[in-house]
């Protein structure tokens, strides 16, 4: 029955995924030629039209937009258009995109060197959330392609839902650690059973792993045990520091640790499901071999031949 049932579901699965796989290649597309088209129009704007009008990132948009307009736009417009084909009201909406990123680093600036830290830190734990949902995706579409038996379960809208959501993956912030975990650079001196010299320690950070308390163990099993053990397989760039999971108690960020609009009813946790006013009544169960311990051994199985065959094509590219 569990065979009939996996056969029909990966069926299924396999015809859908492959219907949007062309959808989303050409989505994917035209996001690329638009980055490509939107870092043409800011080398530009700072090359052969400098002269004409420089936007002011200290100034707001209110107070120049009608320079931007009359002086900037057209000339940007002849420019461009005679190698792409693109509408005012993009290339506006570039160069707003553009100086409201400077506009906000500028602010920054001026509140002093601690809100700037503070603000390196949120930029680089940003970075690494979109990493991670990247190699996520990659690692998915990977077992997608490879139809691997329980990736393909899962309905194709919570997938991308989940892979294209923030809110569905722990935060990752660099912070210092304690103080007794700090690396000892220099002995203490110890004459007649007295210190006479502290040792001197050498301050160090990790990234702490912030859990979201909502999410549920079975969207924990196809993030943890279904997703990342391929995101390891195919990832080539080492970590340059240690990765250790902060305490519930410990959590200072949690200011997005709420579950997403239209989340799945089977990707929260039974507190979760209370809280937030969701029934608990037939949930769905993609993963109907969670708790069957005899099929562990096939798992092991499954993550080995896709290791041995990524280290083929290592090899042989």
């Amino acid at each position: 029955m569990d065979s009939d049932r996996e056969s029909n579901s990966s069926s299924s699965s396999t015809s859908s995924s492959s219907s949007t796989s062309s959808s989303s290649s050409s989505l994917s597309s035209s996001s690329s030629s638009y980055k490509m088209i939107k870092a043409k129009v800011f080398i530009w704007v700072d090359s052969e039209l400098k002269d004409i009008y420089k936007i002011d990132e200290k100034l707001t948009w209110v107070e120049q937009k009608e320079n931007i307009v009359t002086k900037l736009l057209p000339p940007l417009y002849k420019i461009v258009n005679k190698k792409y084909s693109i509408t005012n009201r993009k290339l506006l909406k570039m160069l707003y995109g553009r100086w409201r990123s400077r506009h906000r680093t500028s602010n920054i600036k001026n509140q002093g060197d601690e809100r700037v830290k503070q603000n390196k830190r949120r930029s680089s734990k940003n970075s690494r959330m979109q990493e991670k949902k990247k190699r996520r995706a990659h690692a998915t579409n990977y077992l997608i392609e490879n139809k691997n038996k329980y990736i393909l379960r899962y309905p194709e809208e919570d997938l991308v839902k989940i892979l294209k959501d923030s809110g569905y993956h722990s935060e990752e912030w660099e912070e210092t650690d304690p103080e007794e975990e700090w690396p000892i650079t220099q002995s203490a001196v110890v004459e007649d059973d007295e210190i006479i010299e502290e040792a001197i320690k050498q301050k160090s950070s990790s990234i702490y792993i912030h859990n979201k308390w909502w999410r549920s163990p079975a969207l924990l099993r196809l993030l943890h045990d279904r997703i990342d053990p391929t995101v390891e397989l195919l990832k080539k760039k080492p970590l340059t520091l240690k990765r250790k999971r902060a305490q519930s108690s410990q959590s200072r960020y949690n200011t997005s640790n709420v579950p997403p609009i239209g989340v799945p009813s089977w990707c929260l946790n039974q507190d979760a499901l209370e809280q937030f006013n969701y029934s608990n009544v037939n949930i769905p169960v993609y993963d109907y071999n969670t708790d069957d311990q005899d099929n562990s051994d096939n798992d092991i199985e499954d993550e080995n031949n896709n290791e041995e065959e990524i280290q083929n094509r290592t090899n042989s590219s």
